[in-house]
């Protein structure tokens, strides 16, 4: 479980600027924002996947593999991952997509979706967001792109 961490004022300075670009880049709206609107500015996908019906992680998957050498060598890494570590929510940066979990409670969509278009704000997220599992990317770099997507959000 990610731990609550505080971001250097260099960080956040760079996240809000991120943030202030989106908002600026939709006129500023008032609340609440709309989140189809910054996917569209974003040009982000947005589907929803089940741990009963994956067609859409199976679809990604079948698109990965043709330029990902880590899937290409196990085609199922994709759905394992996201039922080994109960993913909610991920984002794939090679496809500008969002998946979320269609299981989970409407209420939680809007703060899952919020989450991953942070990430896809902040470039030096994209390089760990397939290799996040304990081996590939320490506990504390975990902890810390989360709190930063979460700032984000």
């Amino acid at each position: 479980m990610a731990k609550n961490r505080i971001l250097s004022e260099k960080t956040a300075a760079d996240i809000d600027r991120r943030v202030a670009k989106v908002l600026d880049g939709l006129g500023n709206p008032e609340p609440p924002l709309e989140l189809s609107d910054v996917r569209q500015l974003l040009r982000l996908d947005r589907q929803f996947y089940t741990a009963a019906d994956a067609g859409a992680v199976r679809e990604t998957v079948s698109r990965i593999k043709v330029a990902t050498v880590q899937i290409y060598e196990r085609p199922k890494l994709l759905l394992e991952a996201i039922r080994k570590m109960s993913l909610k929510a991920l984002y794939l940066p090679d496809q500008r997509r969002i998946l979320l979990d269609g299981n989970e409670p409407k209420l939680k969509h809007r703060w899952n979706e919020g989450h991953e278009i942070g990430h896809s704000l902040l470039p030096w997220h994209h390089d760990v967001m397939l290799g996040d599992d304990g081996f590939t990317l320490s506990h504390d770099c975990h902890d810390q792109i989360e709190t930063e997507a979460n700032y984000a959000a």
